[in-house]
């Protein structure tokens, strides 16, 4: 079932506005000082974040609005807002939350955070985030997201709480801010002939 269809019809089982402008969506939340050791949770707290480091006020979307995830990205940034490679060490998983339910259940991230000679789960991204500097032949670290590509059309409802939750033993985000970004194909509020 393609993502539009599979949007339409949650929607209209949940009895939601089956009209609306179709788009594609990024809804993104930012957390400073995570700390060492320590899960990083995602769209609950937004007491005074606003964009760049949010882009919602809450963690359900309005009424008339819903969306499909496809691609869950990481990002990591030093205190003086230096991009950095995710860090979540070997042990880290990603869940998300949709309602009271866990669709994405401790899905194990390492593989795509582009750390040493670790191989992605899917093939759209490099082998690792080494290259080769020159004819001295040293080793430079890019700084790489953490890029999740989905199989399976996750679909976040209107007015249904959701989030997202990386547990590792080993995060190592220090007083630097990390952003999750959730992206695909959504439908927002279209006001149509109404006015």
């Amino acid at each position: 079932m393609s993502q539009v269809r599979k949007l339409s019809y949650v929607d209209s089982k949940l009895g939601a506005p089956v009209s609306g402008q179709q788009t594609t969506r990024i809804i993104w939340d930012s957390l400073l000082n995570v700390g060492t050791g320590t899960s990083a949770v995602f769209f609950q707290n937004f007491n005074n974040k606003t964009i760049p480091f949010t882009n919602l006020t809450t963690n359900k979307l309005d009424s008339s609005e819903s969306m499909v995830i496809k691609t869950i990205t990481l990002f990591q940034w030093t205190t003086a807002g230096v991009l950095e490679s995710f860090n979540g060490g070997d042990q880290a998983a990603l869940s998300v939350f949709v309602g009271n339910q866990c669709v994405v259940k401790r899905l194990p991230i390492a593989q795509n955070s582009g750390r040493g000679d670790a191989s992605p789960f899917d093939r759209l991204h490099g082998l690792n985030a080494v290259e080769q500097a020159g004819t001295a032949g040293t080793a430079n670290q890019k700084a790489m997201p953490c890029e999740i590509r989905l199989l399976t059309d996750i679909v976040i409802p209107p007015q249904t709480e959701f989030y997202v939750r990386v547990d590792s033993a080993s995060l190592t985000a220090g007083t630097g801010r990390i952003l999750c970004a959730l992206s695909g194909y959504g439908k927002i509020f279209s006001a149509g002939n109404s006015f």
